[in-house]
């Protein structure tokens, strides 16, 4: 499967006059990508060769990104409607794309509504729906205080994210799930919720982000490392000697162990440094037996363009390695050379703003076009 990613606030706003004006612009707000823009656009990126979108989170949400939820039933006002992404996905559906939306089941943003009852009144029947410690403190996404972490070890979280999930594939028709923050939830959680999904769906497809990089202050603190079963560990002996391990000193098999022990399959890690320097050389061979994606960037990373200096003939070397792959994500905009114009190291926190700018579509020319489905169309 080719899935071509999409930063729905960063890709098109429907309006093309108004998709010139914020070509290449970024901010840690709001630019104005929606649902409408991405429907207008399904033919090109069918045109590219591509076999599936995945969407960055689309629920209502406190940021511009989608990480904050708000509500898990309703499409964040901003993108457009739940009727529009029924549009979408059947439009995306007529032509032979797949739609996966990016679900966050770890946490949810500091302003919902269950949180705040659970902060405000020690008796809410959502106090347990986090974890609480003392003086009201709480346990969050790494030390984001604004992402509360839900508890998967209740029941009642459970049931409640898993019918949410459940409402996107039954009355919308989506085709898989892009699970954010894998390690967060409880192993048994995600057992229950992929059967689940796989129920209504058997083809269903799952994109777990197994991603460790900068989450070391963070492994005391992660549901994931606190349950009473010792299976967790045990298939992982290298986190039974030093549990605050930093992603440099975790050897690659380690974190592919884990992957294949969650989801039988890696999808958001760096912890390979061979297959990411063989990515980046244009040297990539893909020799995994399981439903692995493999992919140069994303929208946490600094861009592909931007790490080899916008060398065209290694950028798109790069990219063809990863298309090879029986399984491949191309970040949008890597197929027009779209890049960033400062380093992540520059910022103290919102670097990532970089690598999400905005879709520069008077370079998405019949020639880019053309030469992107000669170069890997023919692989």
């Amino acid at each position: 499967m080719k899935v071509y990613q999409i930063f729905v606030d960063r890709f098109s706003t429907g309006n093309p006059a108004v998709d010139k004006k914020l070509a290449y612009k970024t901010s840690k707000n709001r630019l104005g990508g929606n649902l409408r823009g991405i429907i207008n656009k399904l033919d090109y990126i069918k045109s590219l060769g591509f076999d599936a979108i995945w969407l960055t989170p689309i629920f209502s949400a406190m940021d511009y990104h989608g990480y904050s939820t708000l509500d898990f039933y309703s499409v964040d006002k901003h993108f457009g409607s739940n009727e529009t992404l029924k549009e979408l996905v059947n439009k995306a559906h007529a032509i032979g794309l797949k739609v996966i939306l990016d679900f966050v089941a770890n946490h949810v943003s500091n302003k919902h509504k269950f949180f705040i009852s659970a902060l405000n009144d020690k008796s809410s029947v959502y106090r347990n729906w986090f974890v609480f410690g003392r003086n009201n403190s709480y346990m969050s996404f790494l030390d984001v205080k604004e992402l509360p972490k839900l508890n998967t070890k209740n029941r009642d979280v459970v049931n409640y994210l898993i019918d949410a999930a459940l409402y996107w594939i039954r009355d919308f028709g989506i085709d898989g799930y892009r699970l954010d923050h894998a390690i967060g939830p409880t192993l048994e959680f995600w057992k229950e919720f992929t059967a689940a999904c796989l129920k209504l769906n058997k083809n269903f497809v799952f994109l777990p982000e197994i991603w460790l990089s900068g989450i070391d202050p963070a492994y005391s603190d992660t549901l994931w490392f606190m349950q009473d079963e010792e299976t967790r560990l045990k298939f992982i002996p290298i986190f039974k000697k030093n549990k605050g391990l930093s992603w440099d000193k975790i050897p690659s098999a380690d974190g592919e162990e884990l992957a294949d022990l969650m989801f039988k399959g890696i999808f958001d890690t760096p912890l390979d440094f061979s297959a990411n320097k063989a990515i980046r050389s244009g040297r990539y061979t893909n020799n995994r037996n399981n439903n692995g994606f493999v992919f140069a960037d994303n929208h946490d990373m600094q861009r592909i363009s931007w790490i080899l200096n916008g060398d065209k003939s290694a950028i798109d070397s790069a990219v063809k390695s990863v298309w090879q792959a029986n399984n491949s994500i191309v970040y949008y905009g890597t197929e027009i050379y779209l890049s960033q114009l400062n380093d992540f190291a520059k910022f103290k926190s919102f670097s990532d703003k970089e690598c999400r700018r905005f879709m520069d579509w008077s370079k998405a020319t019949r020639e880019n076009v053309d030469r992107f489905r000669k170069l890997f169309l023919q692989v």
